[in-house]
């Protein structure tokens, strides 16, 4: 039984990755008529087979979205994507540090904009402030197929969220139940959300539970005694020094201390510095797309850098079509495995500057 087990678990992982979802389902349903089935649970190194006969909702398994350990149920959480500024005014932001996924990008003017995904289960009473959508983090959304939280957006962002049928609630396009204003601060710069609104629309709009997109490899991260003693910094240029980022490494925590403009970057919520277990320096071809906006080449292949348990891997990144899940890749051409937690992708143009010391 364990080896046919075992014949199963790489048959059907194999399928899987090949994107043969009604083959899958086939199989599962002859296991389940043969009484060899209890559930499966996709995994980065398999499937994980039991003949309980039932859903333990205790096992623990990687989450889909940042590699961390939980519960079965918890696993594949619905993403949602929330477009956040980084004005200078606006800082600090709530709920960047419980996104478990967040891109950075330049969008006008040397300002930066971030991207932040949610798919965990945490309770997040404030998040934003929520701003306007661009085409190019509609790309790495639809990697997700996730909902997207925005304020308006570019001419081109907005006809592609009608083209492409992307799930949004925009909120000076009638999804304004989903949002509130923070009278502390000025407008248009104080508009937020939270998990129980997301959660509201998700409901309203009929959504799955569950979501439906590819994952990274995860592992363990690396034990204290293997690494490195020297905290080097990652010094990363987007503009001006007011969006100037730096990653400080913390050996004990194995995590990046992220800073803007030279002072530790705070949430909100937990005003403390925000942390990252991994870092990606990614660059893209860029290019004005009109008199002020700018265009990113978000599907093809290029350079990367991928920081964590305190060291630097040169890498390539690639992505095949729009709604592909950009991979990230070593000098051999092998599949990055991430540690377990949240990543923030800080995306550049090709002559971006990036110091490592």
């Amino acid at each position: 039984m364990a080896k046919l087990a075992d014949k199963i678990k790489n048959m059907l992982w194999n399928l899987k990755k090949n994107k043969k979802p009604i083959i899958i389902v086939v199989i599962i349903l002859v296991l389940a008529g043969a009484g060899i089935l209890g559930y499966l649970v996709f995994q980065d190194d398999g499937v994980i087979i039991s003949n309980s006969g039932a859903i333990d909702s205790t096992q623990k398994v990687r989450r889909n979205i940042d590699g961390v350990y939980v519960e079965v149920t918890k696993a594949n959480i619905y993403p949602v994507a929330v477009q956040i500024e980084n004005l200078i005014t606006v800082r600090p932001q709530a709920g960047l540090q419980s996104a478990n996924l967040v891109y950075e990008a330049l969008a006008e003017g040397g300002i930066t904009r971030f991207l932040a995904i949610f798919a965990g289960s945490e309770n997040i009473t404030k998040i934003g402030p929520v701003r306007s959508a661009r085409p190019y983090f509609l790309s790495w959304l639809a990697e997700f197929d996730g909902l997207y939280a925005h304020c308006g957006g570019s001419p081109q962002a907005l006809s592609e969220i009608t083209t492409n049928n992307v799930l949004s609630i925009n909120q000076i396009g009638g999804d304004h139940g989903y949002y509130w204003r923070d009278d502390d601060r000025p407008r248009p710069h104080n508009l937020y959300t939270s998990s129980e609104l997301i959660a509201r629309a998700l409901r309203d709009k009929e959504i799955p539970a569950n979501g439906d997109y590819d994952y990274w490899l995860f592992k363990d991260e690396a034990k204290l005694a293997d690494r490195p003693s020297e905290d080097k910094t990652i010094k990363i240029d987007f503009s001006t020094s007011s969006y100037e980022v730096e990653y400080q490494y913390d050996k004990e925590e194995n995590e990046y201390l992220r800073s803007q403009a030279g002072e530790p970057h705070l949430d909100e919520l937990t005003e403390e510095q925000i942390t990252v277990k991994n870092v990606v320096i990614q660059y893209v071809e860029t290019r004005l797309a009109d008199e002020s906006r700018l265009s990113m080449e978000t599907i093809g292949e290029g350079e990367a850098m991928v920081f964590m348990d305190g060291a630097m891997k040169g890498t390539t990144w690639k992505k095949t079509d729009r709604e592909d899940r950009t991979k990230f890749y070593d000098l051999n051409g092998k599949e990055i495995r991430f540690n377990a937690g949240n990543t923030w992708i800080e995306v550049l143009p090709i002559d971006g500057e990036v110091e490592y010391n």
